[in-house]
């Protein structure tokens, strides 16, 4: 990955941070720049050396563009940079920036294909948790207006707790998944944006058979606060 890692932060399409120790000489400059929060400085930086002989810094000048792109909202730009990365390096952590940075350009399928392309590659390399990756493309989803798209991925995340059957917070977060709260809390006002009021509450409780007993009186509790009256059905 070079000098740049991706952080997947709650609530949030990407977190980033930056390390300069192991930088490329050519792009200290940039890296500092970026490290500083001064995107454009980055950006001007960077781009000389996209064009540069060596792949290693080609593909790290491009990391640089991406990511300075992003921080200032310029998304169209930023796909086609995690676009030319992603030729440099075809790994599932660029498919999936890829996947996120179609949404927040508005090409809405085009970031599904992408996603598909990150779980392609990584049930090959294991390189990222599938749930923190479908997290991460909900956000971009919720945050560009698309919520009843989310659908899909909230169910597949709703059937993996049911897998699991443990809610336990160490648990989920050795094996990373968010906390069952912040699923619960997340999720909740997309669905309202997709289903009505009957639907919200079926679809919660399809959890009930199969989560541990703290799950469930987590769940129950959330729709007695939420929905009394759903929480009154499911006793």
């Amino acid at each position: 990955m070079g000098i740049l890692k991706r952080l997947i932060g709650r609530g949030k399409t990407a977190q980033l941070s930056v390390s300069g120790s192991d930088a490329p000489p050519e792009l200290a400059a940039a890296v500092e720049a970026l490290q500083g929060e001064n995107w454009p400085l980055a950006l001007r930086l960077a781009q000389p050396h996209l064009e540069a002989k060596s792949v290693s810094l080609r593909a790290d000048a491009y990391r640089l563009c991406a990511l300075a792109t992003s921080r200032q909202g310029q998304w169209r730009t930023a796909s086609s940079c995690w676009q030319k990365l992603f030729e440099l390096e075809p790994s599932a952590h660029n498919a999936l920036q890829l996947a996120s940075a179609s949404v927040m350009a508005g090409e809405v399928e085009r970031g599904k294909a992408w996603l598909m392309k990150f779980d392609e590659i990584n049930r090959v390399r294991r390189e990222s948790s599938c749930a923190a990756a479908y997290v991460n493309f909900i956000s971009a989803l919720a945050q560009t207006g698309h919520a009843r798209e989310t659908l899909p991925y909230l169910t597949w995340l709703r059937e993996l707790y049911r897998q699991l059957k443990i809610t336990d917070d160490m648990f989920l977060h050795q094996r990373g998944v968010p906390f069952f709260a912040v699923f619960l809390e997340n999720s909740w006002p997309l669905l309202l944006q997709c289903l009505n009021e009957k639907q919200v509450r079926e679809w919660y409780g399809a959890m009930l058979a199969d989560l541990d007993d703290d799950g469930c009186a987590a769940l129950r509790g959330w729709l007695g606060e939420m929905m009394p009256a759903a929480a009154a059905n499911d006793e």
